[in-house]
């Protein structure tokens, strides 16, 4: 998957063609170069983590859980439109863009599978 999305797609195919479609749409909005998917990793988290101690906190500890998900393209493309940096394209674009990633789900059996890494901070305040 996309690095500003959460998760790595399941079906190969699909997650191939969604990457075409974010080339043409979310990276070309953002003039970006198009990066390549990386999970989250647990060095990322204890790095994450740290920031708690720049600030202070003490008993820093952090978790990693993962899970799969199932969207139907509807449910993948009003996720997509949580995110920040997908709110903020030029609506008519934003339009499009959702489009496609639906067209492209439902071409691919109308379900993505989407397996997430998701962080758990905690720090306590002395």
């Amino acid at each position: 998957m996309r690095g500003f999305v959460p998760g790595i797609l399941m079906n190969l195919p699909l997650s191939e063609e969604i990457d075409r479609i974010y080339g043409e749409y979310y990276y070309n909005f953002y003039n970006k170069k198009q990066e390549v998917p990386t999970e989250y990793s647990e060095e990322q988290a204890i790095e994450r983590a740290g920031i708690a101690e720049k600030y202070g906190f003490v008993d820093i500890k952090y978790a990693l859980f993962h899970r799969t998900r199932i969207f139907s393209a509807n449910e993948y493309s009003t996720l997509l439109g949580t995110y920040s940096d997908h709110i903020a394209i030029e609506e008519s674009i934003r339009k499009k863009f959702f489009s496609k990633i639906e067209d492209a789900i439902n071409s691919h059996g109308g379900s993505v599978a989407l397996y997430d890494t998701i962080d758990l901070q905690l720090a306590r305040k002395p």
